[in-house]
């Protein structure tokens, strides 16, 4: 069984992009009043009032913008006296967003955009394709994993941030956009020219095994995965499914709809989760109708599995609908509002607090685990990409991550982080054994090769995957 990953971008805001969100737009209204045919004089200027209270700020900042030593920028002092404000609540989940962080939200809230379809990250300086968004122009122009984007309609982006990288590949859908890529193997860069489309995040990986057990990864709660969910449940009832694993694993949570749609195809018929005010008062019950599952079924969870996640697991597991097997998860419990501002800038606020059917509140607690299982710490370098060719003498660790992966194949080979000849032997196996070229160095097919086979070893090392087989089974039984 193949597991799923996502890559997100820009970590600072993973768990921003975790809340539980509604939001409206305000905007401002104006009156006017039709003139008679006769000339009027024109009206004495209102000046506004000014509520007392604001009276020392705007003075402050006028002073400091007009005569402080440096010059200072007017945004730049009304940005921090926000950030200042917001940060005195001493609340993480409560965030001020600079228009191009509120832009990121949104997409990653309404789980689409308009690009070319690949996901990058930063590599040495180089802004460097981790892989191709599938039925995307991305996967259909060919973009390998590996692939160092070098320009974007002729501007050098080498050095450049993924955030500077990604606002010169999105645009208007329908517009033409111009790579200039680097490819491992390649002598001359190649030049790539893509037309933007709607660009589809998936969020939910659905996928059966050979006893009969189902598999849904829940990446994130953004738009559409709650019917993206019960297209995928559908999918595998109809292949007799026995019991469903569900890996909320790294899924830190999103919009609360989309976890109650999803809530209400697994969870028995009663309460899902309540929101609260400050106060313990109950602001609203959300509730799921439908019927109870005849098929067992396991939660995956972890450290980084966090609102809209725990909803669900909290659920399941306060209506024994399901267990939960991992390790604590994060303890998120709170609900945001994200409002946008002047400046298309946006805030994001807490309004409230959920708790489980049983009222649980698991805010700064986090919900234990049925089967408490740990995963060896090797299983992150066996799914770390590697993107750089290597050869003998070379030094690091990338070198070290490529040995942690021949020696979970079972290579003789020790962790030194230094490309030495033992490396090499075990690699020109490798290479002979997939029926690739034997030259002992990494190059672009042999990563290739290597990343598709440790898709089945870190299944081999996933205790937790194994876990919750071994309990479905056990239930079955």
């Amino acid at each position: 069984m193949t597991v799923n990953r996502k890559t997100v971008f820009f970590l600072v805001l993973l768990l921003l992009a975790s809340n539980l969100i509604t939001f409206w737009v305000t905007g401002n209204y104006y009156c006017t009043a039709e003139q008679e045919d006769e000339q009027l004089p024109e009206p004495a200027a209102v000046e506004p009032e000014i509520p007392e209270d604001l009276k020392p700020f705007l003075e402050v900042l006028e002073i400091l913008s007009e005569r402080y030593i440096d010059k200072v920028s007017r945004e730049d002092l009304i940005n921090e006296a926000i950030n200042g404000m917001v940060g005195s609540l001493n609340d993480p989940q409560t965030s001020f967003f600079e228009a191009s962080d509120w832009e990121e939200m949104m997409i990653k809230i309404e789980g689409s955009f308009s690009g070319i379809g690949v996901n990058i990250i930063s590599v040495d300086n180089y802004i460097t394709v981790v892989s191709p968004i599938k039925n995307t122009p991305g996967e259909r122009a060919g973009f390998l994993p590996g692939d160092r984007i070098i320009a974007v309609d002729g501007v050098n982006i080498v050095g450049k941030t993924t955030t500077e990288a990604v606002s010169l590949m999105r645009g208007p859908e329908g517009t033409p956009v111009t790579l200039t890529v680097e490819r491992n193997g390649l002598p001359e860069p190649l030049t790539i020219t893509l037309v933007r489309e709607n660009i589809e995040m998936p969020s939910v990986f659905p996928e059966m095994d050979e006893q009969g057990i189902g598999y849904i990864q829940i990446t994130s709660f953004s738009e559409n995965t709650g019917n993206n969910f019960r297209e995928a449940l559908l999918e595998l009832e109809a292949q007799n499914m026995r019991g469903l694993i569900l890996d909320l694993r790294d899924n830190p949570g999103g919009l609360l709809n989309e976890a109650i749609i999803v809530g209400q195809e697994i969870i028995p018929p009663g309460i899902i989760t309540r929101t609260v005010d400050g106060e313990g008062n109950v602001l609203k019950t959300y509730l799921s109708y439908g019927t109870e599952k005849e098929y067992p079924i396991v939660v995956l969870v972890n450290g980084f599995s966090a609102s809209a996640a725990e909803i669900i697991s909290g659920a399941l597991q306060d209506t024994g609908a399901g267990v939960l097997v991992g390790t604590k998860t994060y303890g998120k419990a709170t609900v945001q509002h994200l409002e946008r501002i002047a400046g298309n800038r946006g805030l994001s606020y807490t309004v409230a607090k959920y708790q489980t059917p049983k009222g649980r509140d698991i805010h700064g607690n986090g919900l234990e685990p049925d089967y408490h299982v740990e995963l060896p710490t090797d299983i992150y370098f066996v799914r770390y990409q590697l993107f750089n060719d290597l050869s003998a003498g070379d030094e690091g660790a990338t070198v070290l991550i490529l040995q942690k992966k021949l020696k979970a194949m079972k290579y003789d080979v020790e962790e030194t982080a230094i490309f030495d000849r033992q490396t090499e032997k075990a690699l020109r196996t490798f290479q002979e054994s997939y029926g690739l070229p034997v030259t002992g160095q990494l190059d672009q097919a042999t990563r290739t090769v290597l990343s598709r086979v440790m898709e089945d070893v870190a299944d081999d090392l996933d205790k937790q995957l194994q876990k919750a087989r071994t309990v479905i089974l056990e239930m079955l039984n």
